[in-house]
């Protein structure tokens, strides 16, 4: 099949209103949001490929229920974001409520989540605390394996995360938006304290605007600009096995004894992962054998009925992760032209199209939506050195806060 978007690639240009480097969803949604508020010099650079980072290893699980109320009301928006932006696009982009299931092992989990459902239910999010036996029922592919204190139960949904790419992508195509790939950013471009644009080898593109989209490869980006962040890149592996018949629905996620996730797509395929305790930060791609033994094994304990199914790929990405937890989003004060837009920290698909959209208005009218305060990209100036912590999910909300 043809695509009928497919064109030359367009020259690299002397000048721009806005450069976006990285041509990942938060890339081509700032870009496509831009060109819908009327900014029509808007131009993605993408060392590799559209998708080729964390975009296109990805799940796209699009959970509103988090620990903080920050995070879940804005989580909450950008999941409606994500129910329109079909429609937006002109383009299907598999959104799909199959639910979400939260599943506790420990008595302290539950009373965790007790205190949740208030803060929750005021926001509009309202998922169903389990029982064990409830757990057990409404999760039947558990049955048999280790027992469940309990689950949060809620209505969230999945995307197919290359439909959301190819979606923006061509979208953004239609809308005059230049994406370049295979283009890499070498350098920036300097009005005194200013960036003016960025370098391509020798070729200069001077812009108003320079956007670091560039999610787990951010740092380098801001090293660049002279701005010292706290994000680290993480680690994350993917494996997926044949299609079988539909035999689960909601997602199911856990965090102890380690944190692992598992959900059936549309195509009967099943996703899953369980997390290294101990993965070491850095831009690491390779998945591993020894990440398909700790799957294997744990999931086999949680749902021992998944064990006839045959694993048939796997991969690795990257988490751009903050101390916080929080995205990082917004001009950078000391530093002007210069604009952050990364640090999801696992959240990236869920979020980066709300934020795009936000990102989008604040750019051309100065005003900065209320709805982005919290992902303050000045709030780690004074606070580089703050550890990024992976071992244990709560744990790092807990300290970070």
């Amino acid at each position: 099949m043809v695509d009928s978007t497919t064109v030359s690639p367009p020259a690299l240009p002397s000048r721009a209103d806005v450069v976006i480097v990285g041509g990942g969803i938060t890339g081509l949604a700032l870009a496509w949001e831009l060109s819908q508020l009327g900014l029509v010099d808007v131009v993605v650079l993408e060392r590799a490929y559209t998708g080729s980072g964390a975009s296109g290893r990805n799940v796209a699980r699009l959970r509103a229920m988090q620990l903080t109320a920050e995070l879940a009301r804005f989580a909450l928006q950008a999941q409606r974001k994500h129910e329109r932006l079909g429609r937006e696009l002109g383009f299907n982009t598999l959104f799909w409520r199959a639910g979400y299931a939260w599943v506790l092992y420990e008595d302290e989990e539950v009373e965790r989540m007790v205190s949740l459902l208030p803060m929750l239910s005021e926001l509009g999010i309202r998922p169903r605390l389990c029982d064990p036996k409830d757990t057990l029922r409404r999760i039947s592919i558990l049955r048999g394996g280790e027992r469940p204190a309990g689950a949060l139960i809620g209505r969230d949904a999945l995307v197919h995360h290359d439909a959301v790419i190819y979606g923006y992508r061509k979208a953004c195509i239609r809308a005059g938006v230049r994406i370049l790939e295979r283009t890499e950013v070498t350098g920036l471009l300097w009005d005194g304290s200013a960036v003016a644009g960025v370098a391509v080898g020798d070729h200069e593109v001077r812009s108003r605007f320079v956007v670091n989209a560039t999610e787990g490869w951010s740092r380098s980006i801001s090293d660049m600009a002279a701005v010292d962040m706290p994000n680290a890149p993480v680690r994350r592996e993917v494996l997926v096995t044949e299609p079988a018949r539909p035999f689960m629905s909601p997602a199911v996620t856990f965090y102890r004894p380690v944190e692992g996730w598992f959900n059936q797509t549309l195509r009967g395929e099943l996703v899953a992962g369980v997390v290294r305790p101990d993965e070491p930060e850095g831009l690491n791609q390779g998945s591993t054998f020894n990440f398909l033994q700790r799957t294997a094994s744990l999931l086999l304990q949680k749902a021992p009925r998944l064990g006839h199914l045959n694993a048939i790929r796997q991969w690795a990405g990257v988490y751009d992760m903050t101390p916080d937890r929080k995205p990082v989003i917004g001009p950078v004060e000391r530093v002007p032209g210069f604009v952050q837009a990364n640090g999801y920290s696992g959240r990236g698909f869920a979020l980066a199209p709300l934020c795009a959209e936000l990102l989008a208005q604040w750019l051309v009218t100065g005003d900065r939506p209320a709805f982005l305060e919290p992902f303050d990209a000045n709030r780690f100036a004074d606070r580089t050195a703050d550890p990024v912590l992976t071992t244990d999910y709560y744990d790092a909300y807990q300290r970070s806060g």
